[in-house]
């Protein structure tokens, strides 16, 4: 049964066709039409093809997207900033300094997987994993948005809070890891999944925005956490980074917009006959692996970099260098992908990192040669974000309003395994031994942990353009 008694009572946008629904969403001069409840079908469709036609959504304000833009631009520039910047914690945790400041002990120091464990944990995922519970009911949590982010605010800034007072690597794991990630993973999969709702005719680009201020905010991190870790050490850091969760997602949660309102949403979650659906089930399986590799170069880049002989400075800079190219080429990816189809633009961006996996930082690391690793840096940087700018719009073209957080709660968990679980997986292949012995061969098998896995994914998405070709027609754009 599909759920519409929670909407009867919304102004509705009612266009004579799916075509003119996409061309009007956004446009706030529109008056709204009939509030007529609309049939509703008890068996929910699975293409957004079968069922666009009748689903009417609530007129968006000028205002409406403004804010919504804003509040989660902010939220990716540092709640995703974190996520990006967090190699400078991996390689920091490691060192004789973070033993020196008293916040781990000195035996766990080569422990990288338990380590890059709070990274894991700290980038949301953990509350990723059980969207497929509450996702579907997202259209009425949403109606206390602005409370839910001022929860999450409240858990980021004691989790760092509580770390600087730590002094054992399973205290940073909780705090750092898990309060911080649940606070991060409350923000990051609400917001995120709101914003394409605003913006129907352009989300790739709107979502573009968002993931260009998630590169402006792991730019300025890398370059600022380890300038503090220096000047006025670790636990100080954490201490700032506590206030500063406190302003910046203070002022998310009062910007935040709750769901777009729709005439029919399903508030079921998705059962096993949802599998036998082939565009669903290889979706859900890219949702799955390509998680397991996408922040993989970043944690470990500062330590494969100076692997190579680099600086620690310097590799830094290359972590920075890897953000700051996102933010002009998430723009240009997010304009592309509305211009040429999100789909396209992401298996176009999947393939390009898994080749560069395969031909540049696998013979980085067997030769040592250091300008195959900054070219890699660079096209990692400009392509890596494509998956998390699109996705969300692809699922809701795929399968429509009506079953959008119903089927996004299911990729939103797997994708959460796969944010949870990749990094200390890759983290267990690297060689144990410190990082002032560290090599290039030392990270050959995580290298191709992760080209494996990349590929896997771009074969995922490839069954998924051939599977709705042969459902809907071939069109060059989708």
């Amino acid at each position: 049964m599909i759920d519409t008694g929670y909407f009867r009572d919304v102004a509705l946008l009612c266009p004579d066709s799916a075509d003119s629904s996409r061309k009007n969403s956004d446009d706030p001069a529109q008056t709204p039409g009939s509030s007529t409840t609309l049939p509703v079908s008890e068996k929910a469709p699975v293409e957004a093809s079968n069922q666009s036609r009748g689903n009417c959504g609530a007129v968006v304000t000028k205002a409406q997207q403004w804010r919504a833009l804003l509040a989660t631009c902010l939220q990716s520039f540092w709640v995703l900033g974190l996520t990006q910047s967090f190699g400078i914690w991996q390689r920091h945790y490691g060192s004789e300094a973070a033993v020196r400041n008293g916040i781990i002990q000195p035996q766990h120091m080569a422990q990288r997987a338990a380590i890059a464990t709070i990274g894991s944990l700290g980038n949301g995922g953990i509350v990723a994993v059980f969207g497929l519970l509450y996702y579907p009911y997202m259209p009425r949590i949403g109606r206390h948005i602005r409370s839910l982010c001022l929860v999450g605010t409240l858990l980021i800034s004691v989790g760092f809070a509580a770390a600087a007072c730590s002094n054992h690597l399973a205290i940073l794991i909780c705090t750092q890891g898990l309060l911080v990630g649940t606070g991060c993973g409350i923000l990051l999969y609400t917001l995120t999944a709101i914003l394409p709702e605003y913006f129907s005719r352009r989300s790739g680009l709107a979502q573009g925005v968002q993931m260009a201020a998630a590169s402006a905010g792991g730019a300025s991190l890398s370059m600022a956490t380890p300038a503090m870790l220096e000047a006025v050490g670790t636990k100080t850091t954490l201490g700032i980074f506590a206030a500063t969760s406190a302003v910046v997602c203070g002022v998310v949660s009062v910007l935040a917009q709750p769901p777009r309102k729709f005439e029919k949403r399903s508030p079921h979650p998705v059962g096993w006959r949802d599998m036998k659906n082939p565009v669903f089930t290889l979706l859900l399986l890219a949702n799955l692996i390509h998680p397991l590799t996408l922040t993989t170069p970043m944690t470990f880049g500062p330590e494969f970099s100076e692997s190579l002989h680099f600086s620690e400075k310097m590799g830094s800079v290359l972590l920075a260098v890897a953000s700051a190219v996102g933010i002009p080429s998430r723009l240009v990816n997010g304009h592309v992908a509305d211009k040429i189809g999100h789909l396209n633009m992401l298996l176009l961006a999947t393939a390009v990192y898994a080749l560069g996996t395969w031909g540049l930082w696998l013979p980085a690391a067997s030769t040592g040669n250091r300008a195959l690793w900054v070219v890699f840096t660079i096209g990692y940087g400009v392509m890596t974000g494509t998956f998390n700018t699109l996705m969300n719009s692809i699922q809701r073209r795929l399968f429509g309003d009506e079953m959008y957080y119903t089927y996004n709660g299911a990729m939103t968990s797997v994708r959460g395994v796969g944010y949870v679980i990749g990094v200390p997986l890759a983290g267990a292949l690297v060689s144990r031994v410190k990082d002032t012995e560290l090599k290039g061969n030392d990270f050959m098998k995580p290298i191709f942990y992760t080209g494996i896995l990349l590929t896997g994914s771009m074969l995922c998405i490839v069954g998924v353009r051939v599977v709705d070709a042969q459902k809907n027609g071939w069109r060059r754009k989708r």
